[in-house]
């Protein structure tokens, strides 16, 4: 399975590298972004090229940064020509799942649908986190 991540300027370059820091090296694991000197189409060219050069019958799963954004279009202008997968919202965490399905051989499909499940769990409001703990010392006394 391809990873394709496709953000607003180098985030998806600094997610890759970070879940290689993870999970170490990884194949099929690519990013592009859209930086203020390209445009929308420039980045979809690049997109399409890296499509076509994948393998036939090989799955793709594209990992976006932003709902309803630039990147995020440009992915989804390609779905009406290309068969593939798409999540957005990504995170690093969600990023590290992604690798851990493909060790475990799921489909993306299967990835996509855990991930979902999961999302909730990737984002905490961790000054809640210290107030509820805050407050069970508090109890305590």
């Amino acid at each position: 399975m391809k990873v394709i991540a496709v953000s607003h300027g180098s985030f998806s370059k600094g997610l890759v590298d970070s879940v290689q820091m993870l999970v170490g090296e990884q194949e099929n694991l690519v990013a592009y972004g859209l930086f203020p000197e390209q445009t929308v189409a420039t980045l979809k060219e690049k997109l399409q090229a890296e499509l076509d050069a994948t393998k036939e019958g090989e799955e793709v799963l594209f990992l976006t940064d932003l709902f309803h954004g630039s990147p995020f279009n440009a992915v989804v202008d390609l779905m009406r020509d290309y068969d593939f997968y798409h999540i957005t919202g990504i995170n690093i965490p969600l990023a590290v799942l992604v690798m851990m399905g493909r060790y475990a051989d799921k489909t993306a499909d299967e990835i996509c649908r855990e991930l979902m499940t999961e999302a909730p769990d990737t984002v905490k409001y961790v000054n809640d986190m210290f107030q509820a703990d805050d407050d069970d010392e508090e109890e305590e006394e």
